[in-house]
C-alpha cells in the first residue's frame, strides 16, 4: 500500500511570491494534491506554472463584498472523477470546492474550503453554523472517504467546528495537537487580538491517516497543513 500527500493552504493572494514558489517548487514532486485558498488572478498563474503535471479545478464565489477563489491541482496519475463548488447555491457562506479522485482504496472526495473572514472574532453564529452543516450533509451522499479541509476562519472551540467530529470526522488540529495554524505575519496586522486558529481538516474514519504535520513557516499568513494518508 503507497501513500497519497495532500498539502491545504490559504496562499494569501501570493503575497510572499519568492518563498511561496520556492515552497510549491519543493513540495510538488512528493505531493499528490494542493487544495489553495485565495488563488486571485494574481496569483493563479503563479501556481499554473509551478504546477505541471497536475489537473487543475476551480471555483470562484462573490456575495456582499466577499470573494473566494479556490483551485485544488491534482497530478496526473490521479483521474479526476468530477468537481464542483458543492456551496454555490447557498448564500452567506463560503466556498467548498470538492473534487472526487480514483484512489486505490476507491473513490476519494477532497473538499477544499474557505469561510468568510467576517466577523473577525471567528466565533458561532447562524451562517458558520449553515456552512458547517451544508458541508457535511452534501458530502454525506457521497461514497467513498472523504477530507475537508481549508481556512475555514472559525476558532476551535466552536459548535462550527465540533459540529465534525459529531458526525464521525477526525478533527486533526486536535488529534494531532497543533498549536497554531497562523504565523508573524497575520498577529502583526492585529496586535493584542492574535488568533492561532483559522484552518482545519477533517477525514472520514475510514481515512487512513499516516501522518499530518503543520510546519511553521512564511510563506504566507496561515501555515500550511500536509496530510499523507494511505493510498
Amino acid at each position: 500500500m503507497g501513500r497519497m500527500r495532500i498539502i491545504f493552504l490559504n496562499i494569501w493572494h501570493g503575497k510572499m511570491q519568492e518563498s511561496l514558489k520556492e515552497f510549491i517548487a519543493r513540495e510538488a514532486p512528493a505531493t499528490d494534491i494542493f487544495c489553495l485558498q485565495e488563488v486571485y488572478p494574481e496569483a493563479k498563474p503563479l501556481c499554473d506554472d509551478l504546477l505541471h503535471g497536475f489537473t487543475s479545478v476551480t471555483a470562484y464565489k462573490k456575495f456582499s463584498g466577499n470573494n473566494f477563489a479556490l483551485a485544488t491541482y491534482v497530478k496526473d496519475r490521479l483521474t479526476v472523477l468530477s468537481s464542483g463548488d458543492i456551496l454555490d447555491d447557498i448564500s452567506n457562506v463560503g466556498s467548498g470546492l470538492s473534487a472526487e479522485v480514483n484512489a486505490s482504496a476507491g473513490k476519494l472526495h477532497v473538499c477544499n474550503v474557505h469561510g468568510p473572514a467576517l466577523p473577525g472574532e471567528k466565533l458561532d453564529n447562524a451562517d458558520r453554523i449553515a456552512q458547517s452543516r451544508a458541508l457535511i450533509d452534501l458530502l454525506c451522499a457521497c461514497p467513498g472517504q472523504k477530507i475537508i479541509g481549508g481556512d475555514f476562519n472559525i476558532l476551535p472551540d466552536t459548535e462550527s467546528i465540533r459540529m465534525f467530529a459529531a458526525e464521525g470526522y477526525v478533527d486533526l488540529i486536535k488529534e494531532w495537537n497543533i498549536s497554531t495554524t497562523r504565523n508573524r505575519l497575520a498577529w502583526e496586522n492585529y496586535p493584542g487580538r492574535e488568533l492561532y486558529y483559522s484552518d482545519y481538516v477533517f477525514v472520514s474514519p475510514d481515512v487512513k491517516v499516516k501522518n499530518f504535520t503543520v510546519p511553521k513557516n512564511e510563506i504566507s499568513d496561515h501555515l500550511p497543513m500536509i496530510l499523507e494518508i494511505a493510498d
